[in-house]
């Protein structure tokens, strides 16, 4: 038969190339996060109520709740964080001390 040596069709003849990655140590934080601790509720029963009554329903419940200084609020629970709750008062929201709540009455 034929003797044929099987050639790339294109060859270029060139040095080999590496590229050397340099990888820079930064130096280690050594400082500690710490969280900032949240002020917790104090009473069971007002945590319970609130736990559930800022549960989601078809339509917001009417609260009204009642504080140390014996003043009334009305609205309904939009979120609570930490020991703080925010208020649907009608047309505004308000932010409340959960330690402050004495007492947690449900409008009809």
């Amino acid at each position: 038969m034929w003797n044929v040596e099987i050639h790339p069709l294109l060859f270029i003849a060139s040095p080999v190339y590496i590229q050397e990655k340099r990888v820079e140590v930064e130096e280690e934080s050594t400082s500690i996060y710490v969280r900032p601790a949240t002020e917790k509720i104090e009473n069971a029963l007002i945590a319970r109520q609130l736990h559930y009554f800022s549960k989601p329903t078809k339509e917001p419940r009417v609260l009204v709740f009642i504080l140390k200084s014996g003043e009334k609020i009305h609205g309904s629970i939009d979120k609570i964080s930490g020991s703080q709750v925010l208020l649907n008062c009608y047309d505004t929201k308000r932010w409340v001390k959960a330690n402050e709540i004495v007492l947690i009455h449900h409008t009809l």
